[in-house]
């Protein structure tokens, strides 16, 4: 009987209607359990604001007979008929919940969402374009929705769930996803047409393009070709070397192979002479190169990455995990290169010398890299489950990392 009442009493607080106690700052955000319009004003149901999908984070901030009055992810402000609201998100939706502004990809699985359509785009602080930007999107970036404004610039929260790290894009720079081949006839719709628009979508067509080894070249071509065309310069885009990048990308091996050839490099460290490889570095060393123990780093990742504890100094940090025998070893996480510090790959001795070109020539068919993202860093693949990242700065290597998928 006990249990059957406490079961009660949990659906009546994840379902409660809230008919006369407004949220206060601060709260928490309940959800809707039906999609629907956010009216304007209170029982005018022909002045729309715009549309919410089911699940729907709004704050309520007071209520009528048939209305809630609420506040929405981009801080718009209006009403909604009344319906449950819950204190939690289920991953349900509500029948007629209209796919074109809430698409939840092919297996209809995912959040509602659209993607980025244009290049570079600023990502606001605030729905305002006098905001900070805190970012710049990249075409086709999927980004979830939960709120789409009916009016013209209105803007869309594409930021965290609890609004503690907030972004905003203008609904009128999303869409559907785009893909190389549509960007590349657009493209060469206008291709000797229309000067402007041909390095408007020359431009999408290379950060496209960098998602897509075997179409990275041809699109690099078209860039290269257009700009000089237009007798222009792009002094962030060094196109010979992304050229030489994708021409390197090109003979690329089997994920397999890229394995066994990772492995035979026998990647280890040059740390003030001594050579230390991972899982078989010991506390005596970080105590030779006058390393400090810690318990905790702040920020470290969990996934996949458990250490007992670490040693580290103002750029480096070892940690000291335990393997499933009970045996504990040191793994380099991150070291700033130096003329003290080197990464050994194979025969190369990679310091804060080591050029950058000489890297590509190397290793450029074991890598990948994304120029669009984070330019001039290198991903080598550490079996199924991580990463070595090399960073260049000005053409010279300057720092390693090693991560794990989440």
């Amino acid at each position: 009987m006990l249990g059957r009442l406490y079961r009660l009493f949990a659906v009546l607080l994840c379902f409660t209607t809230l008919d006369t106690v407004a949220q206060s700052a601060g709260d928490r955000p309940v959800y809707t359990s039906e999609w629907g319009h956010l009216y304007r004003t209170e029982n005018n149901k022909m002045d729309l604001l715009g549309i919410f999908p089911t699940e729907a984070p709004v704050y309520v901030l007071d209520s009528t007979k048939t209305q809630y009055k609420v506040q929405v992810s981009n801080g718009d402000i209006g009403f909604i008929m009344k319906q449950p609201l819950q204190r939690a998100m289920f991953g349900k939706r509500s029948a007629g919940e209209p796919t074109q502004y809430f698409y939840r990809g092919t297996q209809g699985s995912q959040c509602p969402h659209f993607f980025v359509q244009v290049s570079e785009l600023r990502v606001r602080k605030a729905p305002d374009v006098s905001s900070t930007a805190v970012r710049r999107a990249r075409l086709n970036e999927l980004v979830c929705i939960d709120y789409f404004p009916l009016y013209t610039d209105g803007w869309v929260y594409v930021g965290d769930h609890f609004h503690e790290r907030p972004e905003f894009i203008q609904a009128k720079f999303l869409g559907a996803e785009l893909t190389y081949d549509k960007v590349l006839k657009e493209y060469l719709k206008v291709k000797g047409k229309d000067q402007k628009q041909e390095i408007l979508w020359v431009g999408r067509l290379r950060e496209i393009a960098w998602t897509d080894d075997k179409k990275l070249k041809q699109a690099l071509t078209f860039w290269k070709e257009s700009f000089e065309n237009a007798g222009l310069q792009d002094p962030k885009v060094d196109i010979d070397f992304e050229l030489y990048l994708a021409d390197r990308f090109q003979v690329r091996p089997a994920f397999d192979v890229v394995e066994k050839q990772v492995t035979s490099l026998r990647m280890h460290f040059d740390w003030k002479g001594l050579l230390l490889y991972d899982g078989k570095i010991t506390e005596s060393q970080m105590k030779q190169l006058q390393m400090q123990k810690v318990s905790v780093i702040p920020d470290m990742p969990e996934c996949g990455w458990e250490p007992v504890y670490y040693y580290r100094s103002d750029n480096n940090i070892v940690a000291f995990e335990e393997n499933v025998k009970g045996k504990v070893f040191g793994s380099v996480y991150q070291v700033t290169l130096s003329n003290e510090l080197a990464l050994w790959m194979g025969e190369e001795r990679i310091d804060m010398n080591y050029d950058e070109k000489e890297f590509v020539k190397h290793f450029g068919h074991l890598v990948s890299t994304d120029w669009i993202g984070p330019p001039h860093v290198y991903r080598i693949p550490d079996g199924d489950a991580g990463l070595f990242m090399i960073t260049f700065e000005n053409g010279k290597a300057v720092r390693y990392e090693c991560m794990f998928y989440c």
